[in-house]
This record gives C-alpha cells, structure tokens and sequence, in this order.
C-alpha cells in the first residue's frame, strides 16, 4: 500500500469564502506505474475547509484496458476511506456521480492542525489492466454560507 499525491505539497489552509459562494474544483492525475491494492490517491489540490457542505464529487476516468474500483473517500482534518461510496473505471471513458453520503458537511475538531478535507482514491483490489497508465479526475462541488 502506497500513498501517492497528485499534486505538490502544501500545508496553507484553504481559502474561507466571505458570504455565500459555491466552488467548483477539478483535478487530474495519471497514473505512471500499476497500482496495488490499498494504493490511495490524494487529490490534496482540492481543499475543502470546515464548515463547507459537499454537494457533488465525481470521478472522471479511463484505462487503456481493464478496469479498476476506486473507493471515494477524503482526508485530512478526519479521514473516511470509503466515505462516498466505490466507483469503476474502465477502458470505456466515463465520469461517475458519486451519491453516497451527499451532501456532507465538514466538521473537523477546533484543535485539529489541518482544518479541511481533501478527496482521495483508494484502489479496492488489483487493477484487471495490463497497462499502467490510467487517467483519473476528481470534480468536487461545495458551498459555504461564511458572512461577517
């Protein structure tokens, strides 16, 4: 089992909305080598800070060939693997609306370093593909009433 980070570390909290905003937020990540079970992706650009209401996260994806299931989940201030339920991606391109759990709301402790949460994958079994590469997207759509 491996964590791997699809983007560049960065320990900044995310930015707190001023008033009622909705933030719709896409990252991609290619896979450069065949992931093991228990192999989680996180998807770190995406930061949503306590207090925000999740209203959609999807999965974009395809393989060369094969398939792989992907559990939903997030992490962060609190980590829940498989939070949003699984999803399947093949060599047919196509983008799943994740159900589970939605919407959610992000509580995370007044003392916790971290407050905010941020997607991950997490391969559920071996890949069925003889081919390494596999494109993956997370869009997560969440909203926040913060007024002063």
């Amino acid at each position: 089992m491996a964590i791997i980070s699809a983007s560049f570390a960065a320990a900044n909290q995310p930015r707190i909305p001023n008033g009622v905003e909705t933030v719709d937020a896409f990252q991609t990540y290619v896979t450069s080598a065949t992931l093991s079970a228990g192999d989680v992706i996180h998807f770190t650009n995406l930061k949503v800070p306590h207090g925000a209401t999740i209203l959609a996260v999807r999965l974009h994806g395809d393989t060369a060939d094969g398939s792989s299931i992907f559990q939903v989940g997030i992490a962060g201030g609190i980590t829940s693997a498989a939070l949003f339920g699984s999803a399947t991606v093949s060599a047919t391109p196509a983008v799943k609306d994740q159900t589970l759990a939605l919407p959610y709301v992000v509580s995370v402790s007044d003392d916790a370093a971290v407050r905010y949460v941020y997607p991950t994958l997490t391969q559920d079994g071996a890949a069925t593909s003889g081919t390494a590469s596999m494109s993956l997207g997370v869009r997560v759509t969440w909203t926040m009433n913060k007024t002063r």
